[in-house]
């Protein structure tokens, strides 16, 4: 019966010893297993930049670049021989072909408002004149026709000079009202080099109490030297 419980006695020991060898074996595990908790590094401060100095640029103003003046540039020259005129020998004359033309050509002359004013109440004309050689003085020889086509009287307008190949616009006024719808026809220009033998600019009718007929090229006084030949444009 002791014997029994030796043998009882001894096995309870191993068993024991058994179970304690293996509880160690896993605390010695279980302790292995789990990582020690590793130390974060500490950040280091970097010190603070110290804010850039502005640096105030001085503004300097810039001279205003010298203005280039253009050249006038030269108007330029007309055709020649003009276009439209009726021509004689070297010498040109033709008439306005509208009132708008008319009216652009006057407003460029400022020379001739103080003649073209009578034309508000007497019957008037314009002419365009040239030569292609200079011109000491103009003549041009008309006549005045009254409402009924019948010849009023002639008409002699004077004028100053010219350049070669200049272009001249001529006023011819005559003594008739304007109410009375007379016309000045039959213009003929003469590119005079003598003396002149009137005032310039002027006007002189002569009136045809028995219906003058038509003045003929040569002028109605006798120049001192031939003048040039005369043109005649259509009627206006």
């Amino acid at each position: 019966m002791r014997r029994k419980f030796q043998i009882l006695g001894s096995a309870l020991a191993l068993l024991l010893l058994c179970s304690t060898s293996s509880f160690l074996i896993s605390a010695g595990a279980s302790a292995a297993s789990t990582p020690k908790p590793k130390s974060s590094p500490t950040a280091k401060k970097k010190p603070a930049k110290k804010p850039a100095k502005k640096t105030t640029k001085k503004t300097t103003k810039k001279k205003p670049a010298p203005r280039k003046i253009s050249k006038p540039i030269p108007s330029p020259s007309p055709k020649w021989p003009p276009k439209g005129f009726k021509a004689v020998d070297g010498v040109y004359i033709s008439t306005p072909k509208s009132e708008r033309e008319l009216v652009g050509v006057l407003s460029a002359k400022t020379t001739l408002l103080s003649e073209i004013q009578a034309c508000d109440k007497r019957v008037c004309a314009v002419v365009y004149v040239a030569s292609k050689s200079k011109c000491n003085w103009w003549e041009v020889q008309s006549i005045v026709i009254g409402r009924y086509a019948d010849v009023l009287g002639n008409l002699r307008t004077l004028a100053g000079p010219s350049k070669a190949r200049e272009i001249k616009t001529i006023i011819l006024i005559s003594k008739e009202p304007v109410e009375s719808y007379a016309e000045i026809l039959n213009m003929r220009a003469f590119c005079r080099s003598d003396k002149r033998d009137g005032k310039v600019p002027s006007n002189t009718f002569t009136p045809n109490p028995e219906l003058a007929p038509t003045p003929s090229a040569t002028p109605s006084t006798a120049p001192t030297a031939d003048p040039s030949p005369a043109a005649t444009p259509a009627a206006s």
